[in-house]
């Protein structure tokens, strides 16, 4: 059994209010006997600078623990010296532990243009779906999807059922953009990530990717993306792009740094 954790960065607001430019849905998918080793190693580094096994760490909240910066966190430490243990400990756990991610971006206005009205979180996680069906098909295995209500700014609140439909339509028959993904078991499964390692993991991989699309950099440009995000992407043959990576629509790759 495998699990796929579900996070996002970015946001499906439009630019025209301040709304980003690109949409990033991860999934981190994790062997079912794997999480508990996973999670108790995650618990202790948190014990280890916060006396809290429990405290939530995710990407900006972690990037904004270093005392140099002035944004606000709830990790916020005093000492530059002890963030970089942290960081250096946080990375060191991603790199270490056996997962695998797959990744969807969006360029949000070339989708509208395309695709007036309709949200791009419903077409990225259908592509996210499909490749996690022909992972579980691969793998030869059976796989559950977990994702936070309430993240970020992309209004899943209010989409919810929306997404679960999706969801369930996809496990159960074609469709005209997808195939049936019958390896994906259970409904879609809300969980918050203050109470989800699972999503606190996919977020601090998720968060890597965001960056070199909304920033335009390439993929060696960003030691996150080129040291913890892009060793866990999927490959075939050595390629992520179509594969570990979708990125929609295709016309504006040639645009960007990351494709050059």
């Amino acid at each position: 059994m495998y699990l796929m954790y579900i996070d996002e960065s970015g946001d499906t607001i439009p630019l025209s209010q301040s709304g980003k430019k690109f949409l990033v849905l991860t999934g981190c998918i994790f062997r079912e006997d794997d999480i508990h080793n996973i999670e108790e190693k995650f618990r202790k580094i948190k014990g280890k600078y916060y006396q809290d096994p429990d405290i939530e760490i995710k990407s900006n909240f972690l990037r904004y623990a270093n005392p140099d910066l002035m944004e606000n966190s709830p990790l916020k430490l005093n000492s530059k010296k002890k963030y970089d243990e942290l960081e250096k400990d946080i990375a060191d756990f991603l790199k270490d532990i056996n997962v695998t991610l797959y990744s969807v971006v969006i360029h949000k206005e070339p989708y509208w243009s395309q695709y007036p009205a309709q949200n791009p979180y419903h077409i990225a996680y259908t592509f996210l779906l499909e490749r996690f069906q022909k992972y579980l098909k691969q793998e030869d295995s059976l796989g559950i999807c977990i994702i936070d209500p309430r993240e970020g700014q992309t209004e899943k609140h209010f989409m919810g059922n929306e997404l679960s439909s999706l969801h369930e339509k996809m496990r159960h028959g074609d469709g005209s953009v997808w195939t049936k993904c019958p390896n994906i078991i259970e409904k879609l499964l809300f969980s918050q990530s203050d109470q989800t390692v699972g999503i606190q993991i996919a977020d601090l991989f998720c968060y890597p990717i965001y960056h070199v699309f909304e920033y335009d950099k390439k993929l060696n440009e960003y030691w996150r993306f080129k040291e913890l995000s892009l060793p866990k992407l999927y490959k075939h043959e050595g390629e992520i792009d179509g594969f570990g990576l979708k990125f929609f629509p295709d016309k504006t790759k040639k645009d960007l740094k990351f494709f050059l």
